[in-house]
């Protein structure tokens, strides 16, 4: 069977349970791998890579196994290696629903979804950020339900936890501000990079 070509995939993020659900729009290539994937959406999200993330697709599940503290776990489909699974499924005929999970405690969840697909461009720069909407919240702020709390407080200075939402979220948080110009910087240095890049969790 011949080798298929690798596509440019435009991928709508959505971050669930949220509203108004923040959302980016990004391209990368078919033939780039989850963990890939993760390096973009933490890029567009502006999310600081700090947690442990997985992707869920259909009935399975995709994590880093390679950890020390890596446990099977005793319920569930299996959960196979991340780092070997491209994003060229989206490409099938029929896409099992993808959820990024970022942060587990937070469970920050996002909805991946195949918008469009072309040909790649010879030397054009991927990952690439589209655009989007509505800002990300902050890191570590507890997930959606003190999300919710935090928008909340931070938007009356008179509300008892107004001066905790000041202090959580970055100082020019808004709500209607997804500094594109800083997600922009994030892509560039995605393409300049010529190997992946570890974090902390992957030492």
């Amino acid at each position: 069977m011949a080798k298929k070509d690798p596509q440019v995939l435009r991928l709508k993020i959505t971050l669930e349970h949220v509203e108004p659900a923040p959302w980016r729009e990004i391209e990368i290539r078919s033939d780039k791998t989850l963990p890939h994937l993760h390096d973009a959406i933490q890029a567009a999200f502006l999310w600081y890579d700090m947690h442990l993330w997985d992707f869920g697709i259909g009935d399975r599940k995709y994590q880093m196994k390679s950890e020390d503290f890596w446990v099977e776990p005793m319920w569930g489909p299996p959960v196979m290696e991340v780092t070997t699974k491209k994003v060229d499924f989206f490409l099938k005929t029929k896409v099992p629903p993808a959820i990024y999970t970022y942060d587990f405690g937070d469970d920050w969840m996002h909805r991946v979804e195949l918008i469009s697909k072309r040909r790649v461009v010879p030397n054009e720069p991927l990952p690439r950020f589209v655009g989007g909407q509505w800002a990300t919240p902050p890191e570590d702020i507890g997930g959606p339900p003190m999300y919710e709390a935090f928008k909340e407080a931070r938007e009356d200075a008179s509300h008892p936890e107004h001066d905790w939402a000041k202090e959580a979220g970055y100082v020019d948080w808004a709500h209607d501000e997804i500094h594109a110009d800083v997600v922009r910087e994030r892509f560039t240095k995605l393409q300049t990079q010529k190997r992946r890049e570890r974090n902390f969790w992957m030492e």
